[in-house]
C-alpha cells in the first residue's frame, strides 16, 4: 500500500497546525495559571484589596498598621485565607482595629500570643519582632 506524497504532505500539515494549535492553549492556560496566582498572593495593597482584607478579616485599617503579605490557597469550597501584618502595638491593634470578639488560645507557643474568633473560624498568631513592634498573622478557613 503505497501513500501518495500530496496525501503525505497534507497529514503533515495537519499534525503542524494540531501542534501550534496545543502550543496556544498551553500557552493560554499557563498565563490564566499565573495570573490566578497573582491574584491570590500578593504583597501590594490598594484599596480594594484593603477592603477586601477588612471584610474577610473583619478588621479596620488605619495608619498603625502595615499590610505585610496577603495568601489565597483556597480549592473549590474549602476557604483558607492568611494575611500578616505589622503594628507597634497589638494590644492598642486588637482594641482599636479588630471588630470581632476575640478569646485567647491556651495552645501558646514560645514567644507567640494565640487568640480565636469566637463567631468565625478565623484566627490570630501574634509574634514579637526583632526590630520592635509586632507581626499579626490572621487565617481564616471555611
Amino acid at each position: 500500500m503505497k501513500v501518495s506524497e500530496e496525501f503525505k504532505n497534507e497529514l503533515w500539515r495537519t499534525v503542524r497546525d494540531l501542534l501550534i494549535l496545543l502550543s496556544l492553549i498551553l500557552i493560554i492556560a499557563a498565563v490564566c495559571l499565573i495570573k490566578d496566582y497573582f491574584d491570590k498572593h500578593f504583597t501590594h495593597f490598594n484599596a480594594e484589596r484593603t477592603a477586601c482584607m477588612e471584610r474577610v478579616f473583619d478588621i479596620t485599617v488605619d495608619d498603625n498598621v502595615k499590610l505585610k503579605r496577603y495568601s489565597d490557597d483556597s480549592i473549590l469550597i474549602a476557604i483558607n485565607q492568611r494575611l500578616e501584618l505589622e503594628t507597634d502595638d497589638y494590644e492598642r491593634f486588637i482594641a482599636e482595629n479588630v471588630n470581632a470578639v476575640l478569646e485567647p488560645d491556651e495552645s501558646r507557643r514560645d514567644g507567640e500570643i494565640i487568640y480565636k474568633y469566637v463567631n468565625s473560624r478565623t484566627d490570630m498568631k501574634i509574634t514579637a519582632l526583632e526590630k520592635g513592634g509586632y507581626l499579626i498573622a490572621l487565617h481564616h478557613w471555611e
